[in-house]
């Protein structure tokens, strides 16, 4: 219950912090060409809000519905003759598109900034490719698109990963793996079918990773691991006659010799350990294995720090490098074959990315990405979002007429329409999937 607190703030936070900004972009390039704005407003506020002051022209206030935010611009929709100086219909072409421009502009600086600071911060860690000794360990969605364990990946679309961290994504983007399996060089396609796999995937967890040895993390408490002595550190080697090259080759041992009692060798500190163990009926040890960055002596990890001036074009790129990926999945939400709809998800879903403990790193990181990504909604041409908008000032631009009013008002709540449906369906999709999916 605590958990599901702690993500329910940070989600409510993150959403608070993307409105308001977006909100504020429309709001100060407003004032800078002196339209009035007439209501400013975190959440929506039907029938009554949480809180409402006036301070000048403007009423601010707080709704209380958390599904967005507004703010009421005067004369958005007016055709008098004789329009005000200080209403939007008054302004240029160039004006009133740099107002309805100032969310999302807003939006892109905001991603920029916080990855900007996040590397000024933290810096960069990697995995170089040719630090990764073993080849790779996947479960079984990437057994699926045809790796096995042990693999090394050479090639993805014919060019070569530097940094294993870009992989997992590479191959979501690319049609061909080239592999290097025990010296035999083999090419996998990678055509939609098979990306459906990686696209229905109900967790969010890497489909690979790299292979490690079977090094004892944490030992739980009150396990069989713990009754019989096992201890952080502790280096698997074999179990009866069987050798434990790799992490994931336990699991399968185990299993095999589950409800059997098994003698267990062991690594500690240089010293050879034998156990005499007897299994329960599942296989199970009752351990944590350490994954490559808990293994920084095997692994060779590379660590970029950046200056403040360094920082802004490096979170430049990194925001630039979200945004493609988004774009790439957006492209594949409407593909039948590979499915990727299945993992559109709202606040729920959303929510559910948030650490179950507050963790500002990770609270940062994704504010980040829905930051660009509420910019590239907004971008496109629908009615009722700034992109609608958008659309009819560069028609107006190019045919150098006014849209009229009630053509304005219909595509509007057309849009408005069909985007709460859309919102419902979405909405009612993630409930489906914790339920019953």
């Amino acid at each position: 219950m605590f958990s599901i607190i702690v993500r329910f703030m940070q989600l409510i936070l993150c959403i608070s912090i993307l409105i308001v900004i977006h909100e504020l972009g429309h709001f100060l390039l407003s004032k800078i060409f002196k339209v009035r704005v007439e209501r400013f407003f975190l959440f929506f506020d039907p029938w009554f809000s949480i809180f409402k002051k006036k301070i000048g022209d403007t009423i601010y206030g707080i709704g209380w519905i958390p599904l967005g935010g507004y703010v009421k611009i005067a004369g958005m929709l007016t055709e008098k003759k004789e329009n005000k100086n200080w209403e939007f219909c008054s302004k240029s072409s160039i004006q009133r598109l740099l107002i309805i421009s100032g969310g999302i502009i807003f939006n892109v600086l905001l991603s920029i900034f916080i990855f900007s600071f996040l590397l000024f911060k933290y810096g960069d860690i990697y995995l170089p490719t040719k630090n990764v000794k073993y080849g790779i360990e996947v479960d079984s969605l990437g057994e699926r698109i045809g790796l096995k364990n042990g693999d090394n990946i050479l090639f993805i679309n014919g060019k070569y990963i530097p940094y294993f961290n870009d992989i997992p994504k590479s191959i979501l983007l690319g049609n061909s793996i080239t592999i290097d399996r025990m010296g035999k060089i083999i090419h996998l396609s990678l055509n939609d079918e098979k990306k459906r796999f990686l696209f229905e995937r109900k967790k969010s967890n890497f489909f690979i990773q790299p292979r490690v040895p079977p090094i004892i993390n944490y030992v739980i408490k009150n396990s069989i691991a713990d009754k019989y002595g096992l201890k952080n550190n502790d280096e698997i080697l074999a179990i009866n006659s069987e050798f434990i090259l790799f992490a994931d080759q336990l699991k399968n041992i185990l299993y095999k010799y589950k409800n059997q009692t098994v003698f267990l060798s062991i690594n500690r500190n240089s010293i050879l350990i034998k156990k005499k163990i007897f299994l329960d009926k599942n296989g199970i040890l009752g351990i944590f294995l350490k994954n490559f960055l808990d293994l920084n002596k095997i692994f060779l990890l590379e660590k970029n720090n950046y200056s403040l001036i360094q920082s802004f074009p490096y979170g430049i790129k990194k925001t630039w490098s979200i945004l493609k990926d988004q774009i790439f999945f957006f492209k594949n939400i409407f593909s039948f074959k590979t499915k990727a709809y299945k993992q559109i998800g709202s606040f729920f879903s959303i929510a559910k990315e948030f650490s179950s403990q507050w963790n500002w790193n990770i609270f940062w990181i994704l504010t980040g990405t829905l930051s660009i990504w509420l910019a590239f909604l907004n971008l496109l041409p629908i009615p009722s979002l700034d992109g609608g908008y958008i659309l009819f000032i560069i028609i107006e631009m190019i045919t150098t007429k006014k849209i009229k009013e009630k053509i304005l008002e219909r595509y509007t709540i057309f849009g408005f329409i069909i985007i709460s449906l859309l919102m419902m369906m979405v909405i009612i999709w993630d409930i489906f999937k914790v339920f019953f999916y």
